[in-house]
């Protein structure tokens, strides 16, 4: 019985260090919820943008929607981001064009971002990072929604 015991004493340290533990790390994230709700027109000023970022090989794509702004407005906040010069994205400027609209349309809170299949997932955090933070106000955009390309 003695033996059959120090070979478990031995054993038990060899299978602990050889266990390998796995560490999982969470993004905040939400899925995409399509509105109902309709905005009458005395609530001009409660309106509110849903900031779309499509994330492309060589560029990043801004556009809004909303159900209380009219599409001559929506129209403006259409944006072609191209990249840099290493071909880098140029989070710097979505930060900028995100500090602007939401400076038009301060009750926006919602920015869904849709990145193409072969955009790696260090890009898709960046953004994630500048649609949320900005160095001038302490939260831009909080709520970030990772989506699929529809269609």
């Amino acid at each position: 019985m003695v033996p059959i015991m120090n070979m478990f004493l031995v054993l038990i340290p060899f299978l602990l260090m050889s266990a390998s533990f796995l560490h999982l790390k969470a993004i905040n994230t939400s899925a995409p919820v399509q509105g109902e709700t309709m905005v009458s027109d005395e609530k001009v000023k409660e309106r509110k943008v849903t900031v779309i970022a499509e994330i492309k090989k060589n560029r990043i794509r801004l556009s809004a929607s909303s159900e209380a702004v009219l599409y001559e407005e929506l129209k403006k906040l259409e944006y072609q981001i191209k990249n840099g010069k290493q071909k880098e994205f140029r989070f710097d400027q979505m930060n900028l064009v995100l500090q602007e609209i939401k400076g038009s349309y301060p009750l926006s809170d919602t920015v869904i971002i849709i990145p193409d299949r072969d955009i790696v997932y260090d890009t898709i955090i960046q953004a994630m990072d500048a649609a949320r933070y900005s160095q001038g106000s302490p939260v831009l955009f909080p709520n970030v929604v990772l989506s699929g390309k529809m269609g």
